[in-house]
């Protein structure tokens, strides 16, 4: 295992996991584009060397014909792997997706459907990666029946859920932060995370909760980090939170989040979607539906416009949230309950 003390990055903890499963499972096949060279965050490399073409495919251009590869072969005893380098290049393989999803959800899962699509996207501050490669592809996908959505902004979650996911006989897709894939972090050799649970990485402080300063905040992929800096933040002005991360976006872990807002009483989500049909819609839509008697302000939702992400970073900040955003907005929902 790794003799740095910084651990692994995120992309060297996903390829570690498609390795081990490869090696442990002949019938685990990889489909990515440049993936003699490991495509973009060295995943999936050393692949195609280590198991040959067949069963690492080195694609072309055109995401819909290597994911509708990967949909037949996951219907005939195959456990496909797909990375797409930018999560959005997956748009061109929706239907694909949307087939896989369907026909595992109209079977109850009779039929089984193990295929795992990995990407990094999501919009973080300052990407400089203009509109077509900011687009919020979870959000996207997020209707398609039978379809198990997750994301990871560690390591050891990257390769916790990238193991759980492959191993899975349903179809699911995993998304990484793109502009954190070179972080690096500690992994337990050989360990799983569930697909069905989100990650508490902050308790708000009893003191906090009793005093009417805490809140509860639900984020994922680069709005972890920006959570981070705003809880550093915030506990100078004497307020602490509760920390969600949405690690399953699909089922969503409603009794995580319920069980913090029977603590904190107010709900704050740092969205990488549209408000528009985005995740924070979702989860604030429930909110509002089943737990609006724990609710002591309204949700406060802080997500990207319903806009193209402008390249210039100046223009960005009009669309996409950072923490300073998410300091102010925590800030004034204290102050208003004072």
């Amino acid at each position: 295992m790794c003799l740095d003390p910084r651990g692994i990055s995120i992309g060297d903890a996903v390829n570690l996991a498609i390795l081990e499963e490869m090696l442990r499972d002949p019938t685990c096949v990889a489909h990515a584009e440049d993936l003699q060279a490991g495509s973009s965050y060295n995943i999936p490399a050393n692949t195609q060397q280590a198991f040959g073409t067949l069963r690492a495919a080195d694609e072309i251009i055109d995401e819909g014909h290597f994911m509708g590869k990967a949909l037949g072969e996951a219907m005939n005893g195959y456990r496909p792997i797909v990375e797409l380098m930018n999560a959005n290049f997956g748009i061109y393989g929706m239907a694909e997706l949307s087939s896989a999803g369907n026909t595992y959800a109209t079977t109850g899962g009779q039929f089984q459907m193990p295929m795992t699509v990995i990407g990094a996207g999501g919009t973080a501050p300052n990407q400089s990666l203009g509109a077509e490669h900011s687009q919020p592809f979870h959000a996207y996908i997020m209707g398609i029946p039978g379809l198990k959505i997750c994301s990871a902004s560690k390591p050891q979650e990257a390769y916790g859920l990238a193991k759980s996911m492959i191993r899975d006989n349903g179809p699911g897709v995993l998304l990484l932060p793109v502009k954190m894939m070179k972080s690096r972090g500690p992994v337990t050799p050989d360990s799983f995370l569930p697909l069905h649970k989100s990650t508490v990485h902050h308790l708000a402080s009893d003191e906090s909760v009793k005093n009417d300063k805490a809140v509860t905040i639900v984020t994922y992929l680069h709005g972890v980090k920006e959570t981070e800096e705003a809880i550093a933040e915030l506990n100078t002005k004497g307020i602490d939170a509760d920390f969600i991360e949405l690690t399953c976006m699909k089922p969503v872990d409603w009794k995580t989040i319920q069980t913090s807002l029977q603590r904190t009483h107010k709900l704050v989500i740092l969205d990488e979607s549209t408000r528009t049909g985005g995740v924070g819609a979702t989860v604030s839509a429930f909110v509002g539906e089943n737990l609006f008697d724990e609710l002591d302000a309204p949700v406060m939702r802080l997500c990207m416009e319903d806009a193209p992400v402008p390249y210039a970073s100046e223009m960005e900040k009009t669309v996409v949230k950072r923490a300073a955003d998410v300091v102010t907005a925590v800030t004034y929902m204290i102050d208003r309950q004072a």
